[in-house]
């Protein structure tokens, strides 16, 4: 189960991609309202690339229900006697639920202004709900003496403050682009706009860069606990360069005027970082205990 339960977070990984291309590229609209075929057919013309982009997302969609489902039903009926996973298996039932619901709603109702951050928002729980699960099926455990485990215990706090204040900048960051609150700032054309207030998009794009500075901080900290007791060393360094990577990618998409690329790569790094910050998490709640004895 937990080997499927790792084929499941990967699918739902590249599905994520999918869907970040898909955004970052503008196909949204390429497979018209007609969802889940494209376009009236199920064999749509594919010459156009953006048709490509979005087909291969839809497709990608039933392909990971089917994973969730599985994945969720056979963790509660073999493990159901273990709390924790029967929360995060019914939680991730509940969470594919609402972001079909919205993702559904998205192209019916041709992707309106902003609409897109609550797509975002429900994936990117997905995901890491399903790391979670993976590392909640986890039976070794690492024993730690009283000492190490309390210092530990505080290190993990500052990071999990930190990975919550990420969470909540990638939903700021996805309402920022989503609302064209960007295109406000940039000076970008955009042909539809949730806010053209430009006040307000200083005021979200200053709030994404604190926000950045405060997860910095509290990733070096992390890392630093992390190489002294030798737990997450990888992981907490990875951690840190894709927070660092997100900045660069961030400030490369504001000079040069959010390029299609540099949007790519930024939504990429970002669903990378929540699969990097869950497994920190998960191997924290699931994997590290306290001795007893």
């Amino acid at each position: 189960m937990k080997k499927f339960s790792i084929i499941t977070t990967f699918v739902t990984f590249l599905a994520l991609i999918l869907g970040n291309l898909v955004v970052a590229t503008k196909s949204g609209d390429a497979c018209g309202t007609t969802w889940p075929i494209c376009n009236g057919a199920i064999f749509p013309d594919i010459t156009n690339y953006h048709v490509i982009i979005e087909y291969s997302h839809r497709l990608m969609v039933p392909l990971l229900a089917m994973f969730t489902f599985i994945n969720a039903v056979g963790a509660i009926i073999k493990h159901r006697e273990r709390r924790s996973v029967l929360i995060l298996a019914v939680m991730s039932l509940g969470m594919l639920v609402f972001q079909s619901l919205i993702g559904g709603l998205n192209v019916l109702l041709g992707t309106p202004p902003g609409f897109t951050t609550l797509d975002v928002t429900f994936s990117q729980i997905l995901l890491l709900i399903l790391v979670l699960l993976s590392y909640s099926l986890h039976t070794e455990k690492v024993e730690l003496d009283r000492t190490s485990w309390s210092t530990i215990n505080l290190s993990y706090r500052a990071f999990l403050i930190g990975f919550t204040i990420y969470m909540v900048q990638v939903i700021l960051g996805a309402f920022f682009k989503h609302s064209a609150a960007s295109n406000v700032m940039l000076d970008i054309p955009a042909i539809e706009y949730l806010t053209k207030s430009e006040s307000i998009a200083n005021m979200l794009y200053s709030l994404h860069w604190v926000a950045t500075v405060v997860i910095f901080v509290a990733a070096i900290w992390f890392v630093i606990y992390a190489s002294k007791f030798k737990y997450h060393v990888l992981l907490s360094w990875l951690y840190l360069i894709s927070i660092l990577l997100n900045a660069v990618v961030g400030f490369v998409i504001v000079v040069t005027g959010n390029v299609v690329v540099a949007s790519s790569l930024h939504m990429i790094l970002s669903t990378l970082t929540t699969v990097i910050g869950g497994c920190i998490l998960g191997g924290y709640w699931f994997k590290l205990q306290k001795r007893t004895v």
